[in-house]
């Protein structure tokens, strides 16, 4: 039981704070106690746990009945400055010099949500008093500055330059609806909810944006930003008595009362299936044909408590190849991708089945296929093993709670506000057991197929939305867009051209001038004696299981066994290593001897927790240029199905069969248009991978099995399949063969201490059926130079990275870099890239390995950032800060370095560094530098940073023309797919 909270009694009073409810939670272990501040009708929700890592949030309602972006540009401002905190960026500052675990906003359709964690009693309390100030007493009444930083603004340096828009939401949101699926999505919500908010876009669609104007941004904050609109919620070992008093004493009883209007207004159901075609922006490829996307959704008005069992179905019927409904879509053989989407953050939920490069035209038959399936299924009944298997699987996601380096807390948070916004028991996506008893009922009593009926098919408050594409699309949009401004300074004058660029001096004042001291040390900072002295521990034993190693990581798992097999790639050729990649994809999706591929699946599902498969490269961090590349098998179970879960993984890796054309041709297909996602979406990871390759052989590795390179033989294979299959299917046999051996295999296992000897025998048990051949490992040569790419896209903004290994400079790795890190991705870059150039992201990382990255994120510049780039060694020299700023970085680093994480990190993050040769005295070597690094330590990385960005390997990722406007800077300049 949390230590603070037994003095609580229902229907007391408590710093103004009425115990309405309290009730104990398996689900959380803890006791959630639901508060109503009197004064202002203000609702809160504590669950008190023995959790040390502490989630804050405070939400507000906050609908707009327009796409101009206000509620996510009110998101972005509050946090630049406040009352008690009157810096630029006291988001910033805090990121820098706190010990929190997460820090962050987010806006909604519906609700803006501002969540802070730490495991940290003091640091905890700052950050709710940041944030609480921020959101209530921001300086945007004061700074229109930062409107026009944050929101938009017509950006005009010269009298005699072109006007622009500029804003960090605007290049946000441009960068989004570069993305198909963004503008499929947008145009299914305008269709579904075409009289609600929920039709709107309440991140701003790009030429919706500047309509907004300052008065009206103000407005919508005076209106919502208040106690009485506001949703409070705490977790974890907190005193929950002070944290009350707080909240009383510093904000809540500052405020009257006010009836504010912030209901969701619904949409009234639609009686007939809407239909609607659009266009989306288009580069590379000149062949047109089946380059549509397509869409069908359904609004679920009737959902009520079915939320978790509807989750369940949409696994049941589309997620796998194999499960019904997506099987006989795909069986049409009209699509590369079907994906789906179920979305319960919303007052009225939806679900939508997408389409990727499909046929505009098949809308009827795709309608058609759908409804049939859907129909025989109701009358058919659904395979009971198959909802056995999504039962399980839901049922084994809640029990493991594992959300990576998310807080448990935080996830919680944003759960039950999908009932609590809307004036439902904020508790009840909690209660889990009681959802899958519920669910466990509907499984005897026809209730999933009663859902199909109810919601799917008699429901008429549906819409198909089709897309196709258009190459001139973008070039037409930013013509146009350069007209209309060109045409608005036509028709300044001389005077009001003056006013504007006076207007762009002036931010461009404010964004560049330093907080001053006075202010920066308004950030409340904890000392370096709140930090421990200790790395963190992570345990791990090493043993043998017949002369093959074993990882062993001790924990408490609550009865899940976490197992590995990794198996060194280099018993491949080389040339073999695309099919590697392929192999990686295709595994537990195919047919094996024993399983057809639904069987299989079942099977994964009501056995374990599932299995995957993945390709990681681990650079040795003392042997220069040693790498080790492995195809790991990884799977979860409850120890009393480990046996079964042994069998599967040994069937999928010694038994798959790929003979099946046409399971291989979807997966393919699939993964063909993932890789083109991926590259209009994660841009920045691609671009830093790819010029990575340029110079390391082991990032040249993975270009072949999941890079470019990669991408582009799954694009060829996709066109080219019909011919290649046999040749194909013997390659995928015989790399199987050669790579699963017992010989050259690494096992790591996670489990309780006290089991430990039982799942040594079922593992030793399971791996004796693999074979054992004599192989020897191949050396891998990879051609390298310096590509200095730019991969044109339709997109309208830019990922732009540069880098090098400073250890083929001779240099090594050191603490400094770590919290150099922090300096140059929140204050260099930030100030530079994101204010100043108006991109949405920047960063600036450095490995052990000696990797050393430049990159920006939906950047509208290119240029002006390789440019900052190449200027950050200079920066680094010339660093000048006070003990306090410098000890500040010094938090905000180990903050990265104790994040808590979920055991599974922890035991990967053990296996990373045997596999790479850290030791535990390596991690305490670098928190004693980063501890006690020096100023001087600091700047001496300038010489190395400059001599990085010297060696002049660069790629981009983005914007067509201006990747051609800038073309001398590239040694190659082309599309991804050709």
């Amino acid at each position: 039981m949390n230590k603070f909270q037994e003095k609580f009694k229902l229907n007391q009073t408590y710093h103004g704070f009425t115990l309405k409810r309290q009730e104990y939670l398996d689900s959380v272990q803890g006791t959630a106690y639901y508060f109503v501040y009197g004064k202002t009708q203000t609702p809160l929700l504590y669950i008190a746990n023995d959790d040390h890592n502490k989630v804050f949030h405070i939400a507000f309602r906050t609908p707009s009945n327009n796409s101009t972006g206000v509620a996510h540009i009110n998101e972005h401002t509050v946090l630049c400055g406040s009352r008690k905190y009157p810096l630029k960026e006291p988001f910033v500052e805090l990121i820098k010099g706190s010990l929190n675990t997460f820090l962050n906003a987010m806006t909604y359709p519906d609700k803006t949500v501002y969540p802070v964690a730490s495991t940290n009693d003091k640091d905890f309390m700052n950050l709710m008093d940041v944030y609480l100030d921020a959101v209530f007493y921001p300086n945007i009444y004061q700074k229109e500055e930062i409107f026009k930083q944050e929101g938009w603004h017509y950006h005009l340096e010269k009298p005699e330059d072109p006007i622009t828009y500029n804003g960090v939401v605007y290049n946000e949101m441009k960068g989004v609806y570069s993305s198909p699926e963004e503008v499929l999505h947008n145009e299914l919500l305008k269709q579904l909810y075409p009289d609600s908010i929920y039709g709107k876009e309440s991140g701003g669609y790009p030429d919706n944006i500047p309509d907004l104007a300052y008065p009206d941004f103000l407005d919508f904050h005076s209106r919502f930003y208040h106690p009485s609109n506001a949703f409070i919620y705490l977790y974890g070992d907190g005193d929950m008595d002070a944290h009350l008093a707080y909240l009383d004493a510093e904000y809540l009883s500052h405020f009257e009362y006010k009836e504010i209007d912030s209901r969701i207004r619904l949409q009234r159901p639609l009686t007939a299936m809407r239909h609607a075609t659009a266009t989306y922006p288009f580069s590379g490829e000149k062949d047109l044909k089946q380059k549509d996307y397509l869409t069908i959704g359904w609004v679920l008005n009737d959902l009520g408590d079915d939320w978790l069992a509807f989750d369940i179905l949409t696994n049941v019927l589309l997620g796998d190849n194999s499960y019904p409904l997506k099987k006989a879509l795909l069986d049409l053989d009209i699509s590369d991708d079907i994906s789906y989407s179920y979305t319960t953050s919303m007052e009225q939920p939806y679900f939508a089945i997408s389409f990727k490069n499909t046929d505009h035209t098949k809308e009827e038959l795709i309608g058609a296929t759908i409804e049939k399936t859907l129909t025989d299924l109701v009358k058919n009944g659904i395979d009971p093993k198959n909802l056995e298997a999504g039962i399980n699987s839901a049922a084994f996601t809640i029990k493991e709670q594992d959300f990576g380096s998310y807080p448990k807390g935080l996830m919680f948070g944003l759960e039950l506000m999908d009932t609590w916004l809307y004036g439902g028991d904020p508790l009840d996506h909690l209660r889990y057991d009681d959802a899958l008893d519920r669910i466990h009922q509907m499984q005897k009593n026809r209730g999933f197929e009663d859902l199909i009926q109810r919601l799917l098919l008699n429901n008429h408050h549906a819409a198909t939305v089709s897309i196709t594409p258009d190459p001139e699309l973008s070039a037409k949009k930013e013509t146009a867009l350069s007209q209309q401004l060109a045409d608005y300074k036509d028709q300044l004058s001389d005077n009001e051209i003056k006013t504007l660029v006076d207007q762009t001096q002036t931010l461009l004042a404010y964004q560049s001038s330093p907080d001053t001291n006075e202010a920066l040390e308004t950030i409340p900072k904890l000392s370096l004696d709140d930090l421990g002295k200790a790395a963190r521990e992570i345990p791990f034993a090493r043993g043998t299981m017949d002369q093959h190693l074993v990882l062993w990581h001790p924990a408490e798992t609550a009865g899940i066994v976490y197992v590995k097999l990794m198996f060194d790639v280099r018993t491949i050729a080389q040339e073999d290593l695309p099919v590697l990649g392929l192999l990686n994809k295709l595994l537990f999706n195919v047919n094996t001897k024993s399983y057809d591929v639904e069987t299989l699946n079942r099977e994964i599902q009501i056995k374990t927790g599932g299995i995957s498969s993945s390709i990681e490269s681990f650079d040795h961090t003392v042997r220069a240029g040693d790498y080790r590349p492995v195809l790991t098998i990884s799977g979860k179970v409850l120890q009393e199905h480990l046996p079964d879960l042994m069998a599967l993984m040994i069937e999928g890796i010694t038994a798959s069969l790929f003979d099946n054309r046409k399971i291989i041709g979807d997966i393919i297909q699939e993964q063909h248009m993932a890789a083109e996602s991926k590259f209009l979406s994660a841009g920045n990871t691609v671009a830093v991978q790819r010029l990575q390759s340029y110079y390391s052989q082991s990032a040249a590795l993975y270009q072949k099995v999941g890079g470019v390179d990669f991408g582009r033989y799954l694009a060829r294979l996709d066109k080219a399949l019909e011919d290649q299959f046999e040749t194909l299917a013997a390659d995928l046999n015989r790399v199987a063969y050669q790579v699963f051996n017992r010989n050259h295999m690494t096992i790591s296992i996670t489990c309780e201490p006290s089991i430990q000897n039982r799942v040594y025998h079922q593992v030793k048990t399971a791996m004796d059926t693999l074979p054992q051949k004599a192989v020897s490992l191949h050396t891998y040569r990879f051609d390298t130079e310096v590509l200095n790419e730019g991969f044109m896209t339709a997109a309208k903004i830019n990922y732009v990275a540069k880098g090098f290994n400073i250890k083929k400079l001779g240099h090594s790795y050191n603490g400094a870099f770590f919290v150099l890190k922090t300096i140059i991705g929140m204050d260099y870059l930030w100030n530079r890239i994101r204010l100043q150039g108006g991109a949405y992201g920047a960063a600036f990382g450095i490995a052990r390995s000696g990797e050393l990255a430049f990159s920006s994120y939906r950047d509208p510049q290119l240029a002006k950032s390789l440019a900052t780039y190449n200027g950050a060694g200079q920066y680094i020299r010339r660093l000048d800060m006070t003990q306090r700023e410098l000890e500040k970085y010094i938090i905000g680093a180990i903050s990265a370095k104790d994040h808590p994480v979920s055991q599974a990190m922890t035991s990967h993050m053990a296996d990373s560094m045997y596999l790479t040769g850290i030791t535990a005295e390596d991690r305490q070597r670098e928190r004693d530098e980063i501890l006690s690094v020096k100023l001087q330590d600091l700047r001496d990385c300038g010489e190395i940073v400059d001599e990085a960005m010297q060696q002049n390997n660069l790629c981009v990722v983005g914007n067509e023309e201006l990747i051609r406007n800038n073309q001398e800077i590239f040694n190659n300049v082309t599309y991804i797919f050709e």
